[in-house]
């Protein structure tokens, strides 16, 4: 009702400068006619209607000009409409911008706030705004290297090939870690694409790196510490079931502490190798190509020793001959893969080793079994240390909860994923995903 009522007074304004211009003419006009010169008052009529419109635009220009947030000046009729919905615009757009101003200053010093380095980058990777944290992490300054391309602050080769996969991929969400150049921070850099710009964000996970090497030096050297004792407990237990084995008061004991003893060494023995494992994550694999043919009649080998016959192993090789990488690791893998599917595939259950190639061309190792399965809330944690999905059961049939850490952590060094597909009722396919250039060819 307000657009409406203000319309109709445009419409007034508009029509009552017609009638007013025309009826001052029509006046000139019977005024010339009366003294014998019709056009010479008309045209001088014309000129001062004419003049006072000029007029009331320089006023408004230099309304404009001076401070737009001042009153306009006051005029009449058509004009005065002018200057008054100009300045409703004005103010409108004075409040929107206010607003504006506002809500980016919250946004600035929320950024402030957080512990990450924030730095807002163009499509050419032009910096456009961070935060207090990048000058502290990446030694940019304010004002000075705004608008700078981010190569000419931030010299890594590591920091671009990551960006460059995001320009490539917009679906590329792949974190980076990198040193600081200025400090001995380890930076875990995101980068998330928003329009025509990126938000970069880096987070000091320096703290974070201390403890995981802590944790590992923790378990590793216990795990050596506690070897040596659990295979002298071991020996004297065997030795002690020899003697006592005639003896039905013992023999049971003795036997319940030689299973538990054998359980803690499988235990110590998978913590050792999975720490070797971590250790060697950062080294360079060389270009040492594994037989596969070979690993997978050794595989299955295994495989049926393990099974005992219980279950029907079944080998499906039609996947490249030669993989690239550490054959000690990658048996390790493979082993531990295909032993759990033996330990949760029930007696005549059917399990499938196959070696293959993708329609992307990658290289795929799968084992698959039509055991219970695995509900899916569990899947997403399996390759936790020490996590079970059924801890008594896994107990009583000798897991460890650690053989998909090392399954992970293996392929994590192969640059290589696992993929885990499960359904209850109708079995899981573990799957160890190679890329290309993990290849070779056979000629």
């Amino acid at each position: 009702m307000v657009l409406g009522k203000h319309l109709n007074q445009d419409k007034d304004s508009f029509y009552s400068e017609i009638i007013w211009a025309s009826s001052a003419l029509i006046l000139l006009l019977f005024f010339g006619y009366l003294l014998g010169n019709t056009w010479f008052f008309f045209a001088m009529g014309l000129l001062v209607y004419i003049l006072w419109h000029l007029r009331q635009l320089s006023r408004l220009i230099q309304w404009l000009a001076n401070n737009e947030k001042d009153m306009p000046p006051d005029a009449s009729g058509f004009w005065g409409d002018v200057f008054r919905h100009l300045y409703r615009i004005q103010r409108h757009n004075h409040h929107r911008q206010e607003k504006l101003m506002l809500l980016l200053n919250r946004y600035k010093e929320s950024t402030e706030a957080m512990p990450d380095a924030t730095i807002i980058l163009s499509k050419n990777w032009e910096i456009e705004w961070f935060n207090s944290k990048g000058t502290e992490y990446f030694g940019l300054q304010t004002g000075k290297d705004n608008g700078q391309l981010l190569s000419n602050l931030i010299r890594s080769p590591i920091l671009w090939d990551f960006l460059d996969s995001h320009e490539e991929d917009p679906s590329f969400k792949q974190t980076l870690e990198i040193n600081a150049s200025n400090s001995e921070r380890i930076l875990s850099i995101r980068l998330i694409p928003y329009g025509q710009k990126y938000l970069l964000i880096a987070r000091d996970i320096t703290s974070i790196k201390k403890l995981k090497t802590m944790r590992k030096d923790f378990v590793a050297n216990v795990s050596h510490e506690l070897r040596t004792p659990l295979t002298v407990i071991s020996g004297y237990l065997e030795t002690l079931g020899e003697y006592l084995k005639e003896e039905p008061v013992y023999a049971s004991s003795i036997d319940l502490m030689q299973q538990q003893s054998h359980r803690m060494c499988h235990i110590i023995e998978d913590l050792l190798l999975l720490s070797k494992i971590e250790s060697s994550e950062k080294r360079v694999l060389k270009n040492e190509f594994i037989d596969m043919n070979a690993l997978l009649m050794m595989l299955k080998k295994e495989a049926l020793v393990l099974s005992n016959k219980q279950q029907i192993i079944t080998i499906e090789d039609t996947g490249p001959k030669w993989l690239k990488g550490d054959v000690n690791e990658l048996q390790s893998a493979f082993s531990n893969l295909i032993s759990n599917a033996i330990r949760y595939t029930p007696k005549g259950g059917e399990i499938i080793i196959r070696w293959s190639c993708n329609d992307s061309g990658m290289a795929c190792f799968e084992v698959q079994d039509n055991g219970e399965g695995i509900a899916k809330q569990h899947v997403l944690r399996l390759t936790e240390r020490f996590y079970r999905v059924d801890v008594g059961r896994s107990r009583k049939i000798g897991g460890t909860g650690l053989g998909l850490a090392i399954v992970k952590h293996v392929l994590a060094h192969h640059h290589s994923k696992l993929e885990i597909e499960s359904k209850i009722g109708f079995g899981s396919t573990f799957r160890c995903k190679f890329s290309d250039n993990m290849l070779k060819s056979d000629k």
